[in-house]
């Protein structure tokens, strides 16, 4: 990131409303701007319309429309320098194998916060 000063901003992509909350709650405590996402279609949108602006993508992998995986492909194609940040309540061997994508890191749910800060700081 080149200015320092600036607030990152991060899209955080899960269906399910009470983690999308709870994430993004904790986002915004460790300093950051957040935008939300429900789908896959929805992520594609939002990110198009704050491309500049956003420089992490926190993805779920089961999302409404689709595999997760795939929309991190959809998002590189149209930013391949923004980071992915892959995350997945299944079990380890089904969440790894989704690194193949083009996602940079992978994290499991629920969300530990120091290792979600930790997570977040790393890729930033």
């Amino acid at each position: 990131m080149g200015n320092l000063n600036k607030k990152a901003t991060i899209l955080f992509v899960d269906d399910d409303q009470s983690v999308l909350s709870v994430g993004t709650l904790m986002i915004q405590r460790f300093g950051y701007k957040v935008l939300q996402a429900t789908s896959g279609k929805e992520a594609i949108q939002v990110f198009q319309n704050y491309i500049d602006e956003v420089c992490l993508v926190i993805l779920d992998e089961k999302l409404p429309d689709g595999l997760g995986s795939d929309t991190c492909k959809r998002l590189k194609a149209l930013k391949s320098e923004v980071k992915i940040l892959h995350t997945s309540g299944l079990g380890k061997i089904q969440g790894s194998n989704n690194l193949e994508c083009g996602c940079e890191a992978f994290l499991f749910k629920p969300f530990r916060m120091e290792e979600f800060s930790n997570k977040l700081k790393e890729m930033l």
